[in-house]
């Protein structure tokens, strides 16, 4: 087979004795080419080396000194003779330190105008002495790569020399592991027994500065040495190496995972290991849940530092363990007295670790727009939640104004508002009022006479509609004025006249905070913050830029009812009356 390969096919290169002792079995049985190369050892010149090798070749008419019968190709002669001719030659330039292991054979075959843009970023990883450190998995390579670790080369700090190092290993396929490390020394071997690449970093001038001061990059061992020892990466160094290279997490799929992986490092990961590794690169950016609640005392005295006025409130059990967080900005205290005075308040639940509820007040400003008021973390909604809960936002708000709280038919909604605000009037949603007489009535043919009782205007056209129902159905009519609170006094409560009916707004804050309800607390209320303050920037540079007394919603509205209001003709009916 090698003898019928073109002569410009790339070399077999014999590097350590497994290779020797292949080649000694495949020359018993076929000619082949034979060129040896050599480096200086101790200072003896080249042109003894070859000489050296003319000597062991022939002694004694020719005959071969190895124990061993070769069928030497005559044009090794030939090839020992022009390496004496290059010794000769002037315009022969002999490399420096160099021999063929040190040559980059992957530039063969290139042409002049390829590209070899590099990138060699790291990432901190944990480095124990003894600790196996593996490279990558095998693939298709698409992004260009070359080894950044040099002789003389500082890091920050020792984990930065292990993360290069373990980079190299991936980008290489083979493994390595720690043969020493101290706080001012760290050697690396392969894992190969016997294989000559070595890492050597010691401190020079900083106390957590390593230079490089040794490094072997030439693999002595075999390339069936090197498979055997080879190992899988783990998901946790995955999570981190697609952190540091792409930096992005939100949004980002298992599937997103393994396909940067197969283009930045030839990998080929499973859905299980890009799913680990998604999760190991979520607790790298933002940290688990453990860590959330150790940071969140300090993230709520950084709060009330930076926004003087905030209501902040962290209650813990006796064991000093997470109980309720209340949180409502200044901004929002000071703002809702000049909003209309309906709060929708709704709850939704948390899918982090230790789970939870987020409890959410909100009102509607005058451009018909979303106001948060308030934000809550409790265990559950039950009556003792929602009880503190409505306390600490008793203080953010005035009983100086009439006001509506609407929210679905929780009892204990209903408990606390009329414990903590009686002087307040509690609506219910139309919407979970119209889901229960579906599922508990069957009366979804009843609906149109419902909905017409929860929108009259006038006192006659709700006994009218109430009426029916209860001809058609007394026991939904009953239902209907037993509720708490009962459908007639929701129709005259002030919500009605802000037609605010339902708890949409409080469900519109919910799904804005969908995508960070598994995110530890702290990441949660920074996600709030940042949400709030940039609502709260844009509106305030839109009323900025008013020309008129009114909002552009209240301004819209009169628009449409002005171009009906030219299409109607006006007649008198008195002196005051048209």
């Amino acid at each position: 087979m090698l003898q019928q390969l073109p002569q410009d096919t790339p070399p077999v290169y014999v590097t350590n004795d497994r290779s020797v002792q292949n080649l000694i079995d495949f020359s018993s049985r076929n000619v082949v080419r034979l060129c040896v190369s050599t480096r200086c050892m101790d200072g003896q010149p080249v042109k003894e080396c070859v000489n050296d090798i003319n000597n062991s070749r022939s002694i004694d008419n020719g005959e071969p000194t190895d124990e061993f019968d070769y069928d030497v190709d005559p044009g090794a002669d030939e090839c020992v003779e022009e390496c004496q001719e290059a010794l000769h030659d002037t315009t022969y330039e002999k490399p420096k330190d160099v021999d063929d292991m040190d040559f980059d054979y992957s530039e063969y075959g290139k042409f002049e105008d390829e590209d070899d843009d590099e990138d060699g970023d790291h990432l901190d990883v944990d480095a124990e002495e003894g600790k196996l450190f593996v490279g990558g998995i095998h693939g298709q390579l698409n992004n260009p790569w070359i080894d950044q670790l040099k002789v003389g080369h500082c890091f920050p700090c020792k984990h930065d020399v292990i993360t290069e190092g373990r980079l190299t290993a991936i980008m290489l396929k083979f493994s390595f592991k720690i043969k020493k490390s101290t706080k001012s020394r760290l050697v690396a071997i392969c894992s190969v027994l016997g294989c000559t690449w070595r890492i050597v970093a010691t401190v020079k001038n900083d106390p957590t500065t390593f230079w490089v001061t040794k490094y072997l990059n030439v693999h002595t061992c075999s390339i069936v040495d090197r498979v055997a020892h080879h190992r899988r990466c783990t998901s946790k160094y995955i999570g981190m190496l697609f952190v540091d290279r792409v930096g992005i997490v939100d949004g980002v799929i298992p599937q997103h995972i393994e396909y940067s992986m197969r283009a930045m490092f030839g990998m080929t990961l499973d859905y299980t290991t890009s799913s680990r590794a998604l999760q190991y690169a979520l607790e790298y950016v933002r940290g688990n849940a453990e860590s959330g609640y150790a940071k969140l005392l300090y993230c709520l005295r950084k709060i009330e530092q930076s926004n003087p006025g905030s209501v902040v409130d962290l209650v813990v059990d006796d064991e000093h363990r997470f109980k309720y967080l209340f949180l409502s900005f200044d901004a929002s205290i000071h703002g809702f007295n000049y909003v209309r005075r309906v709060i929708v308040v709704d709850g939704t639940h948390l899918t982090e670790k230790y789970e939870g509820v987020l409890l959410v007040a909100c009102a509607q400003d005058g451009n018909f727009q979303i106001f948060p008021l308030a934000f809550g973390t409790v265990d559950s909604e039950c009556d003792a939640s929602w009880d503190w809960f409505f306390t600490k936002l008793s203080e953010c708000i005035s009983d100086e104004y009439p006001l509506v709280v609407v929210s679905d038919r929780c009892s204990s909604i209903a408990k606390a508002c009329r414990n903590v605000m009686p002087w307040a009037t509690r609506g219910i949603c139309y919407y979970h009022l119209q889901q229960n007489i579906i599922s508990n009535f069957r009366g979804k043919q009843l609906m149109y006479l419902v909905k017409g009782a929860a929108y009259a205007h006038t006192h006659d056209d709700y006994n009218r509609y109430m009426a029916s129902l209860t001809n058609v159905n007394p026991a939904l009519a009953a239902y209907l004025n037993e509720a708490d609170p009962a459908l007639w006094s929701w129709v005259y409560c002030p919500g009605d006249r802000y037609n605010i009916k339902t708890i949409n707004i409080a469900e519109s804050i919910n799904f804005m905070l969908k995508k960070a309800k598994d995110y530890p607390i702290t990441y949660l209320i920074e996600f709030i913050t940042k949400k709030l303050g940039r609502w709260y920037w844009k509106r305030r540079e839109d009323a900025l830029s008013l020309t008129t007394t009114f909002s552009r919603g209240v301004e819209f509205l009169l628009a449409v009812r002005e171009h009906y209001a030219d299409m109607m003709t006006v007649e008198r009916i008195d002196g005051w009356r048209f």
